[in-house]
């Protein structure tokens, strides 16, 4: 696998080029879909994709020529139980979920592409987990750069490639655009669904007591409680996800919407898309239908409304 690290070489110049950058935010990502649709309606079809985690998912199928319908049927057939075979539990490489089912699901669907080949210029984003260096993936294996995405630490194992431990890009960049900038573009959108009004990015100061009253335990497996609710067999009461996992979960969301804020300040892109999925939760992947609609209406409103799209 080819990998070029800090430095990309510039496409060809043409008018009116854009670079779009999708970001991670795992079942949450289903809604690039929808955004692609939208974009696909305007006319408006980009030159170069980026992708961290989810984004590298959606962008890495769409780069190698996958019909928009053809990905959202896809992501339509994942219900409850098939969530459950994809993730299936795991306690070892030190993570929760083994990968041999996502693996094969994205041979499956995606085959063998290399990302030298692809219609579409594509770089999937990952982390050197030894080190904390960006990796960007712009050769190779397409299933090998998407799966080196995902790799989200203690979730996924990390993936091993070319002597490096590689784990999810949204480590360091969620909302990868700044990669976009070593290409020869005209323009930089970037589509975040890690838009959240219950996630606060201000600090505070705040005082403490600490609480001497025991702290109740609760009995039951976390696996078995996981699976009961992913089969919609009974809604256990609050939390409504086994506290590891809901801490786990929620701590990776905040994690991501700060790398993603960060690189939209320091970018400043010609266009960002905030889509607000915050209803759903990162894992639950067969809301697939609620959460592509919800990407395609606020898209297409964005490009309507938005002026830059009267000058490409």
């Amino acid at each position: 696998m080819g990998w070029i690290k800090d430095k990309i070489i510039n496409q060809e110049s043409e008018s009116g080029k854009i670079g779009l950058a999708l970001g991670g935010g795992a079942a949450l990502g289903l809604s690039h879909i929808g955004c692609l649709k939208a974009f696909e309606e305007a006319g408006i079809k980009p030159a170069v994709i980026s992708g961290t985690s989810a984004g590298a998912i959606i962008g890495g199928m769409y780069s190698c020529g996958m019909e928009i319908s053809e990905i959202e049927d896809i992501a339509l057939s994942i219900d409850r139980i098939k969530t459950i075979n994809l993730l299936s539990p795991s306690i070892q490489r030190g993570a929760l979920i083994k990968d041999d089912n996502i693996l094969e699901f994205f041979r499956k669907h995606i085959g063998d592409h290399y990302i030298e080949d692809l219609e579409i210029p594509f770089v999937a984003v990952s982390v050197d987990i030894e080190n904390g260096e960006i990796v960007y993936i712009n050769k190779g294996s397409l299933v090998g750069a998407i799966r080196a995405s995902i790799s989200i630490p203690g979730i996924f194992p990390p993936f091993p490639a070319n002597g490096r431990l590689l784990v999810d890009g949204g480590l360091r960049s969620n909302l990868p655009l700044e990669v976009l900038k070593n290409y020869d573009l005209d323009k930089i959108f970037g589509i975040n669904v890690l838009k959240n009004s219950n996630i606060n990015m201000e600090s505070s100061y705040d005082s403490i007591e600490l609480d001497t009253e025991p702290i109740q335990k609760k009995d039951g497996n976390i696996i078995e409680k996981v699976s009961k609710m992913m089969k919609g067999e009974k809604k256990p009461t609050k939390p409504h996800f086994p506290p590891l996992l809901k801490s786990l979960f929620n701590s990776l969301q905040i994690m991501l919407a700060e790398t993603s804020q960060r690189e939209i300040e320091i970018v400043k892109p010609d266009l960002i898309i905030d889509i607000d999925v915050s209803r759903f939760k990162l894992w639950e992947f067969w809301e697939a239908k609620e959460m592509i609609e919800i990407g395609y209406q606020t898209t297409k409103e964005k490009l309507q409304n938005n002026e830059i799209i009267d000058i490409l």
